[in-house]
């Protein structure tokens, strides 16, 4: 599990690479906010179409044939940027095709990795497995932008793209170099709360009702996020503030919270990590509406951390509990198409709101979101029971 997680952390360097560099990058050259925010965006429509695709490729051909296809897609977007001519202020289609192979990435390499996690660990360890690897996921946002953007600093976005490119093939090698021992298949769907009937599938891809809820979760509270990779690093540069420590807040928060929610998700009822959660990221909303400086965005980043830990969390456990072997790839990418739409909605729809209206209504507009999110999630049968009992290990029973 900790290969998978470092591996997963390297890899995903092709996406979170260029989080707070590329707008930047863009805004320097004199990109208005609109065409930056549909260049920002496009990864995100890319991945739900993506994302349905990867759940069918998972589901029949593995997750680790499916992580390495999306690492192969990250270095192909890191390609694009390396071209000659591909410069911030040129022609816009380049980071876009970029960025729709960014998107298959991330289509591609996170539901692989977390479909993993069950064939590795305990079932009575998912939480704490599933929140592990998800910190993999998260640290490229503490690592990967302040050091994209002094590498933007000294060279270019072509450094940042070279930079990426290093990362994402030392997680492909990682993956690779040594065989994984899995769990027998079939033992890791044994939660005595978990589906027993087969998933109904449409065109390969398959679905269950209990998912539904989840997924409403996470696209209405992830809106938020659209807003803030879209506009926020460009609006705190022109007030002076750091994005770069906005970033590092948030994902040191996540990473501090992360593994403890998980430790948690199998012990007490997931309702309370995800409001609780929710009531962080929506105070996080709020701060950042008020006018940027390095100690607010520090504020911001610690509370949406801590949000994202403590809802992720839990949501990611019951996904994996509502599922089997055999449909988790979908489920997981079902959940990862909830994030793209999520993040489309905010930084696509979020240039509407704030061409017309501004940042700060942009945002506030997400707190909707996180409003209805936390009336789902009270709502939620599953959510509100206790998680099943920690299982004594074998020499103990014996």
């Amino acid at each position: 599990m900790i290969r998978l997680a470092v591996a997963l952390f390297a890899v995903q360097a092709g996406f979170h690479a260029f989080t707070a560099s590329l707008p930047i990058a863009l805004a320097r050259a004199g990109v208005p906010d609109p065409q930056i925010g549909l260049i920002v965006g496009t990864s995100a429509l890319v991945q739900i179409p993506a994302a349905f695709v990867a759940g069918i490729v998972v589901d029949r051909v593995g997750g680790l044939r499916a992580f390495t296809a999306g690492g192969v897609a990250y270095l192909i977007g890191c390609a694009i940027l390396l071209l000659p001519g591909v410069e911030p202020g040129g022609p816009s289609a380049p980071f876009i095709a970029a960025r729709v192979f960014q998107g298959i990435g991330i289509a591609a390499t996170l539901p692989a990795a977390l479909s993993l996690v069950p064939r590795l660990v305990a079932m009575d360890r998912r939480g704490f497995g599933l929140a592990f690897v998800g910190s993999a996921h998260n640290l490229p946002l503490v690592v990967l932008p302040p050091l994209s953007l002094a590498v933007l600093a000294m060279t270019s976005l072509h450094g940042v793209a070279v930079m990426a490119v290093a990362f994402v093939l030392t997680g492909l090698a990682i993956v690779h170099v040594v065989p994984f021992h899995f769990r027998p298949t079939g033992e890791s769907s044994a939660d005595p709360y978990g589906p027993t009937g087969v998933a109904r599938r449409r065109l390969g891809f398959a679905f269950r009702r209990a998912w539904a809820p989840l997924i409403a979760i996470d696209l209405l509270y992830i809106a938020h996020w659209g807003v803030i990779v879209a506009f926020l690093p460009q609006r705190a540069e022109a007030a002076g503030a750091n994005i770069g420590l906005f970033f590092v807040a948030d994902g040191i928060a996540i990473l501090l919270s992360r593994v403890p929610s998980g430790w948690l998700a199998d012990r007490i009822r997931p309702v309370l990590l995800t409001v609780s959660g929710l009531a962080a990221t929506g105070v996080a909303v709020l701060v950042l509406t008020l006018p940027p400086t390095t100690p607010l965005l520090i504020v911001a980043g610690i509370l949406t951390g801590v949000g994202g830990g403590l809802v992720i969390t839990p949501l990611l456990v019951e996904v994996s509990r509502r599922s089997r072997d055999a449909d988790r790839g979908s489920a997981f990418s079902l959940f990862s198409a909830a994030n793209a739409s999520a993040l489309a909605i905010g930084s696509i729809g979020g240039a509407i709101v704030l061409d017309a209206y501004g940042f700060e209504a942009a945002m506030l507009a997400t707190l909707a979101g996180v409003v209805g999110a936390a009336v789902i999630a009270i709502l939620d049968e599953g959510l509100r029971r206790q998680p099943s009992p920690i299982e004594a290990p074998p020499a103990l029973v014996a």
